[in-house]
């Protein structure tokens, strides 16, 4: 496996495997998690049902495939390597981009090299597989990619990919040639089970950190920057603004449990992902006006500048987290994540 240099982020060999770090510029605090035993299923030998080789193939597969679909803006292309949530969100990013060409640069496409492979030891389908990816722009920062093998005679597609989160330490990964234990979304032996985590992130993502008043969820760039931009844009909404007459802003966060891939790492935890769906809405007070003076990518789409009842948009989000042990516990710490616009509406 090669540990050629990759700009300012670098893979390193540990004892048990490899070490993805990154170290672009931080959004939030670097964590790393504690060492512990092994809680996984011991093996008598190596037998990881995907080899580095065919994720090395499958892998610029998948960006050839998501390269074509953007130039053409059809999402049919996308098959067979693209699926679920990934066709989704780029089906309703194009049809932004047919209002309003701009949307064009928020695609975001993970790049055609693998640097980190996490291989599952299962033998039972649906198989996973999760790639860390080069970015397909130039130093830019790598993609946490989940690949989903549904059954023996169909072949592995992405359902999302998240671009890891600078400034936080990543959690030890098994060697590919030994594999790694899948884990289902309610497995245990973690500080919480990966469901759990995944709702605690949507809640918290969604009201802040009340909803975690025992601490279990780590500080994460993408929480910091969603919140930052409620706030900011409730301030230039209600700005001037009586009291009485401001208007609202809140973003609701769920998760879609259809989607899920978990490998467990080195120390007993886990790293699993996941899609969040979310809706910023934008409630105005009776008989207020909320207008814009230029339009700008949302007015475009939705074809006007002023509201007098509610402004809303909805995002599709895809999560990677890494999941303490029980026996070392410790905080959640999310990983990585990529946010698309799917659409947007108001009255």
């Amino acid at each position: 496996m090669s540990t050629r240099p990759i700009g300012r982020r670098g893979l390193f060999l540990g004892a048990g495997g490899l070490l993805a770090t990154g170290l672009l510029a931080a959004c939030g605090s670097e964590i790393e998690p504690p060492a512990a035993p092994p809680t996984g299923k011991q093996l008598a030998e190596p037998t990881p049902v995907q080899t580095t080789e065919q994720l090395t193939s499958i892998v610029p597969e998948v960006n050839a495939a998501v390269v074509a679909a953007d130039e053409a803006r059809d999402a049919e292309m996308l098959a067979p390597r693209v699926s679920g949530s990934a066709v989704d969100f780029r089906t309703a990013a194009y049809a932004m981009i047919e209002e309003a060409e701009e949307w064009a640069e928020e695609l975001r496409v993970p790049g055609a090299e693998l640097l980190v492979p996490l291989t599952s030891v299962s033998s039972e389908f649906p198989r996973v597989a999760i790639a860390l990816v080069e970015d397909s722009e130039e130093a830019g920062v790598p993609y946490f990619m989940a690949l989903q093998q549904p059954d023996a005679t169909s072949p592995y597609a992405a359902w999302g990919w998240a671009q890891q989160a600078v400034g936080i330490e990543m959690p030890m990964v098994a060697n590919a040639e030994v594999g790694s234990e899948q884990v289902t979304v309610d497995s245990e032996g973690f500080v919480m089970t990966p469901t759990a985590a995944l709702e605690l992130y949507a809640k918290v993502l969604s009201l802040g950190d009340a909803e975690d008043p025992d601490d279990q969820l780590a500080p994460n760039p993408f929480q910091t920057g969603t919140h930052e931009r409620i706030q900011t844009e409730r301030t230039e909404l209600n700005a001037g603004v009586e009291k009485d007459e401001a208007a609202t802003v809140h973003e609701s966060f769920s998760v879609k449990s259809e989607e899920f891939a978990g490998l467990r790492t080195d120390d007993g935890g886990a790293i699993v992902m996941g899609t969040l769906l979310s809706t910023r809405t934008v409630d105005i007070k009776d008989g207020a006006t909320m207008s814009y003076a230029e339009d700008n990518k949302y007015t475009k789409v939705i074809g006007k500048k002023e509201f007098t009842s509610e402004y809303i948009r909805t995002f599709g989000t895809h999560v990677a987290m890494y999941i303490p042990s029980a026996d070392a516990g410790g905080q959640i710490q999310p990983i990585g994540a990529t946010q698309t616009a799917l659409s947007a509406t108001g009255e």
